[in-house]
């Protein structure tokens, strides 16, 4: 392989790659929010005025199967989860907010400044967040009513109604970016609609006069303005967040429009015959993303039952084998595996998820696993046990070509977990902004997998941007021994030009990894493979070049690594981002090769619990 002369500069060509591969409803919905949010802003024309007259005097609300459905997810939650809620929620009505591992403190609890909210220096995520009330949303998985509440808790969040109401209008310049991005008004309404179903409760007793007004007066406010701003321009899970937030809207007002619940329901059946794969997986290839988007058609499934209306098929069966494959999905140590985009702490904890599904009626059923292939195949995750331990292996596209937001550089990376603790990690994500944790956490050094040189596989940049793409193809028995074959070869317009082929093999107490590369990039530049380790394992290199890794409360030895075909062996510091704003450091193996014509061949041998197993040789291993 030869590497193309380049002419644009790095972010003009991303830039453009990007936009070529955006489909017509992204780029037209793009330009319709750029003239929404700059040009209609500043005409003489109140729209917040219009959407105000546009709401009913009088509105009749069903809260009901929103209230079965609350019972449902919060008898699904575990303690923790629940007790973690409850403090989260005191805290904020306290002043004390905290999003993204980042805290405001308000002097005035009752009365959040939403445009000076001081958050200025954080992601963009942290004010959406606000906007989206999520801690309303913790009120109410945290306490079974509220009169289980505190009465400081109920007071504050009933005042941030009131204060929302009287001062947030629809239309101000830069709207579509701020207190109405559709992704955060999707949320709004779900949290307020739940909210009223909770603070309500099928009776008023204890409401405020004028709260209920005014709450069920803003939910259809949102779900107006929500209707008018369906988000084809970003697409995955964002529509998703559209649809329930619809569907929900739909349900709670059954005497209004028929079209909200119809539109919902029409986007989450477009949306998952779209974006959910044979498999089940989620196509952005995020485990988190995932689970929240599993959750949100579980919840669909659940309202429509509680409303004694009839689940489509459809729906029935995306929500089935989308519940199966995050079972398929769960490591020994029941948290998501942090592939791609994907941290601990924004969906619901991996088996509070399953427990609110099997509450719904999604018990485990071999029927939902497709027949056609191994489960995994389509999403690319797949499974190499041993009978000490489970590997994980990304054997599939990094994601979308038309949606590269959430993905990253780590094809044909591994994880592990040995006796049921996380030993070799994914790094995480720190926030959405473009700098330098963010590149790390997207670039293939982030990852259990071989870099050549200092280039990347897929070029990326900024914040979401990649460049042309390429995917795996993979060979893969789930017999005994498994055996996992899988290659990909660098686009020809990529930073690098190499082609990367990866066996792993399993047998009863050891994995065997062993890496070729070959192309021009090879020959001339040292090929680096990475194991990083989770912060809780230490790691010690010794004279024979055998890594040992230990860990737990013992200290004992977890995982010995055998590197082979290597010339340098060496530890480093990097970091972990198991939550956004969190930042750890962990101990990560360097394995490297120098370049050499032809094939560039190295590997490991991965041990667990090393005492009492036989290893292969390194003959065994070379072969």
């Amino acid at each position: 392989m030869t590497k193309p002369i380049r002419v644009l500069p790095s972010m003009a060509r991303l830039y453009g790659h990007t936009l070529t591969r955006m489909e017509p409803a992204q780029i037209f919905g793009m330009a319709e929010r750029t003239a929404r949010n700059t040009v209609l802003a500043r005409l003489p024309v109140d729209f917040d005025e219009r959407y105000d007259n546009a709401v009913p005097e009088r509105l009749s609300v069903a809260t009901a199967p929103l209230e079965a459905d609350l019972d449902v997810l919060r008898g699904a939650l575990s303690d923790s989860t629940v007790r973690s809620f409850q403090r989260r929620s005191r805290r904020a009505a306290d002043g004390e907010v905290t999003f993204l591992n980042r805290t405001v403190q308000s002097d005035s609890p009752a009365h959040p400044d939403w445009y000076d909210h001081g958050a200025d220096s954080y992601p963009l995520l942290w004010p959406l967040k606000l906007y989206a009330f999520e801690p309303l949303r913790w009120a109410v998985l945290g306490f079974e009513d509220p009169q289980a509440a505190p009465e400081e808790v109920v007071a504050v969040f009933d005042q941030w109604i009131w204060d929302w109401t009287d001062s947030i209008d629809i239309g101000r310049p830069g709207y579509l970016r701020s207190a109405w991005t559709p992704w955060a008004v999707s949320l709004r309404t779900q949290t307020l609609a739940r909210y009223l179903a909770w603070r309500t409760g099928g009776s008023q007793e204890g409401v405020p006069e004028g709260l209920s007004e005014a709450l069920v007066g803003e939910i259809y406010r949102n779900s107006l303005f929500l209707a008018n701003h369906v988000e084809g321009d970003v697409g995955g899970n964002h529509l998703v967040e559209n649809g329930l937030a619809l569907l929900m809207a739909g349900l709670l007002f059954p005497d209004a429009d028929e079209s909200w619940f119809c539109t919902g329901r029409s986007i989450l059946g477009r949306t998952g015959a779209k974006q959910f794969l044979p498999d089940g997986g989620h196509y952005e290839r995020s485990p988190m993303y995932h689970a929240i988007v599993m959750t949100r058609y579980v919840t669909a499934c659940s309202l429509l039952a509680a409303s004694e209306r009839t689940s489509p098929a459809w729906l029935t069966a995306m929500t089935e084998q989308a519940v199966a494959y995050l079972r398929y999905l769960s490591p020994p140590d029941g948290r998501l595996p942090l592939y791609n985009d994907a941290v601990f702490g924004q969906s619901l904890p991996l088996m509070d998820c399953l427990g609110y599904a099997e509450s719904v009626g999604f018990t485990a059923d071999d029927r939902a696993v497709p027949s056609h292939s191994p489960m995994g195949a389509e999403t690319g995750y797949y499974w190499l046990d041993t009978d000490h331990g489970r590997l994980l292996v990304d054997g599939g596209p990094v994601g979308p070509s038309h949606l590269p937001g959430h993905s990253h550089n780590d094809m044909l990376s591994i994880l592990l977990w040995v006796g049921g603790q996380r030993v070799l990690t994914d790094t995480g994500v720190y926030d959405y902004a473009d700098n330098e944790r963010r590149q790390y956490a997207r670039s293939v050094a982030g990852h259990n997998t071989v870099q050549v040189g200092e280039a990347e596989p897929i070029e990326i940049g900024g914040k979401y941007l990649m460049g042309a793409r390429t995917e795996p193809t993979v060979d893969y028995g789930g017999s005994d021994p498994t055996l996992f074959r899988g290659h990909y070869e660098t686009a020809a317009t990529a930073p690098a030009s190499y082609r990367h082929d990866r066996t792993i093999l399993a047998s009863d107490d050891w994995w065997l990894v062993r890496d070729e590369l070959q192309g021009a990039d090879t020959e001339t530049e040292p090929s680096v493979s990475r194991l990083h380790f989770h912060p809780e394992v230490a790691v010690s290199v010794g004279d024979s070049g055998t890594v040992r890794a230990t860990g737990g409360d013992d200290d004992s030895t977890l995982l010995s690594v055998h590197p082979l075909g290597v010339s340098d062996v060496r530890t480093t510091t990097t970091e972990y981002f198991p939550e956004f704003g969190v930042a750890e450091e962990r101990q990560t193996l360097e394995l490297e090769a120098e370049p050499e014509s032809g094939t560039t061949a190295l590997g490991y041998l991965l041990v667990p619990s090393a005492g009492g197993h036989r290893a292969p040789s390194r003959s065994d291993g070379d072969r």
